[in-house]
């Protein structure tokens, strides 16, 4: 399984509730043209990040069943009748970025309420030992790795329940992000 993971921000000027509307639109429509592969499209919103020149945006999480379905769900998205709901969010868009990441361990499906703390590692460490214990507890976290270096995150995303917390591997760096699903 894959997660396609895709951040963006709006324009300063637009305003928030037309922005997530416009987002929610787009989401609400792609599961009723069932794109191949395609498991779950959620978004959320999020504090800030580095890779959104550390501003508060959209984080939205595509799962795939494999890279086959990426091709299906991009032509799907700008053609027919899923262009209008694609361009009228994306028109709205400042910055956006893409990543490619693999699950690696625990639920894939997220929550509504939860935080994501991305991960990057000192060079030359073995992952899978590192983060054995991350892996145990809390009990519903959820790991992935980004893919062939692509975007500008960090290499790991651990999802966490909101009120939860995890202990770093030592000489790994973390960051923190909040995030609440756009309904």
């Amino acid at each position: 399984m894959l997660a396609y993971v895709f951040w963006h921000r709006p324009f300063a000027h637009v305003d928030r509730e037309a922005y997530e509307s416009a987002l929610a639109r787009f989401q609400s429509d792609l599961p009723r043209h069932q794109p191949p592969g395609l498991i779950v499209a959620r978004s959320f919103r999020i504090g800030p990040v580095p890779w959104l020149s550390d501003m508060p945006g959209y984080e939205d999480w595509y799962l795939v069943d494999g890279s086959w379905a990426l091709d299906p769900l991009n032509a799907l998205a700008i053609r027919g009748s899923m262009q209008a709901p694609h361009d009228g969010v994306a028109a709205l868009a400042d910055e956006s970025h893409g990543g490619l990441y693999a699950h690696v361990a625990g639920e894939p499906l997220p929550a509504a309420q939860s935080a994501v703390v991305w991960l990057t590692r000192p060079r030359g460490v073995e992952w899978q030992a590192a983060l054995d214990p991350v892996r145990a507890k809390p009990s519903q976290v959820n790991i992935w790795r980004r893919q062939m270096a692509l975007g500008p995150a960090w290499e790991f995303a651990v999802e966490i329940p909101a009120d939860a917390d995890i202990e770093l591997p030592a000489g790994w760096r973390g960051l923190r992000v909040n995030r609440a699903r756009v309904a």
